[in-house]
C-alpha cells in the first residue's frame, strides 16, 4: 500500500511539474510573440493615376524663349542660347560677339535673322 501511495505521490508531482513547465512555455512564447510582431503600419494605397505631363515652359507666367542665338560657320552650326527678349539676344552678342564674328539671332517663330556679331545694334 506504501509502495501505492508513493506512486501516486510520484504520479502527483510529476504531472503538476509538466503543468507547471507547460504554463511557463506557454507564457514565454507568448511574450516572445507579442515582442516580435509589431503592429503593421496601415498604408494609402491610391488608384494607378495617369502619369503627369511636366513643361516647364508653359504656363501665363512664363516667359517663351522667343529667339535662338546660333554659331554658324563652315565648321559649327549648333544654338547657343535660347532667350525670350530681343534685348537678352542683343546682351549676349554684345558679351560674347567681340570674339565671335559668327553669331546670330533667329527669330524661332520665322526663323528669320533679326541680328548678327558683325551688327548687334
Amino acid at each position: 500500500m506504501m509502495r501505492a501511495y508513493n506512486l501516486l505521490v510520484g504520479i502527483i508531482v510529476a504531472v503538476a511539474v509538466y503543468m507547471a513547465v507547460a504554463v511557463m512555455r506557454h507564457y514565454n512564447n507568448q511574450n516572445e510573440t507579442e515582442e516580435i510582431i509589431e503592429p503593421i503600419p496601415q498604408i494609402l494605397i491610391l488608384p494607378p493615376q495617369e502619369p503627369l505631363e511636366f513643361h516647364p515652359l508653359d504656363g501665363p507666367n512664363i516667359a517663351q524663349p522667343k529667339f535662338e542665338i546660333k554659331i554658324k560657320n563652315a565648321e559649327q552650326d549648333e544654338v547657343l542660347e535660347v532667350v525670350a527678349t530681343l534685348a537678352d539676344a542683343q546682351e549676349y552678342i554684345k558679351e560674347y560677339g567681340e570674339y565671335h564674328d559668327d553669331l546670330f539671332v533667329y527669330k524661332i517663330e520665322t526663323g528669320e535673322v533679326v541680328l548678327d556679331s558683325r551688327r548687334s545694334e
